[in-house]
């Protein structure tokens, strides 16, 4: 069962505008919300009582009594510990069981076929999802497929222009609402290729686009600790499909032979 922080990521895109100002303050602010005040939260968060009732039903539970006991145990099984490693040991294993409850192994097996099916597969990426998008570009080739990665708007376009029914977009966005990549992604369906997200949020641009939707962990609400990689779930859910498609002997036996070919001439 996913946990009341999770429920909130996962509906996040369906709230309305104050709806969401009070989900941002919510996951910024879990420590002091245990003991808070419906009218405490409405006047921090600038919104209704009644607005606050409607968030806590959009996001499963039917009062803000009920939401904060959730809140209150939640937090209970996640105490943070005192030394910094234990901290963000804690903050990593929470971002990974979180992933856990939004993606199936079934999904990832689903993705991997899709992967291994394509005639040409194309990840797109902007800022450090376009990091990701790169390690996956690196990955997919060292294992034999046909794969390129664009990191920006205009290589983005010409590439969707020119896709077909038998090639593959894998788009990773975080938010779901990177533009450029909304963009990149309608031209392609419209040349009917397939698209593969991966992303944080549902009932977003992007995922109403996607023909398969792999949903990870948000990491946002422990930005408040300071720089964290955003992009830590996405890079777990690359791992959870590289683990799967190198169950295929070919794939594996190419990945050996790239390491051999660099190790030969010193470049690792």
């Amino acid at each position: 069962m996913s946990s009341i922080v999770q429920q909130i990521q996962v509906k996040y895109h369906t709230l309305s505008a104050t709806e969401k100002r009070i989900a941002d303050y919510v996951t910024t602010h879990t420590q002091e919300l245990a003991n808070i005040h419906i009218r405490d939260l409405a006047q921090k968060s600038d919104a209704s009582i009644a607005t606050i009732t409607r968030f806590c039903q959009k996001i499963g539970v039917q009062s803000f009594v009920e939401f904060k006991i959730l809140l209150r145990d939640e937090l209970t099984k996640n105490t943070e510990q005192d030394s910094l490693i234990s901290e963000m040991e804690h903050i990593y294993k929470v971002i990974i069981s979180g992933s856990r409850t939004l993606v199936s192994e079934e999904k990832v097996i689903e993705a991997c076929q899709l992967i291994e099916a394509a005639a040409r597969i194309e990840i797109y990426g902007i800022g450090s999802s376009g990091l990701s998008a790169q390690e996956l570009k690196f990955r997919l080739m060292r294992m034999g497929m046909r794969v390129d990665c664009h990191v920006d708007s205009h290589t983005m376009l010409m590439n969707a222009s020119l896709l077909g029914p038998d090639d593959v977009v894998i788009a990773i966005s975080n938010s779901g609402h990177t533009q450029d990549i909304i963009d990149a992604a309608q031209l392609a369906k419209q040349n009917n290729a397939q698209l593969l997200l991966i992303t944080n949020h549902e009932h977003t641009p992007l995922s109403d686009l996607a023909d398969l939707l792999l949903l990870s962990y948000s990491p946002k609400p422990f930005y408040s600790k300071g720089f964290l990689n955003a992009q830590l779930s996405i890079f777990h859910m690359l791992d959870l499909l590289s683990m799967v498609l190198l169950k295929n002997n070919e794939r594996e036996a190419s990945r050996m032979k790239t390491l051999e070919a660099l190790n030969q001439l010193k470049k690792i």
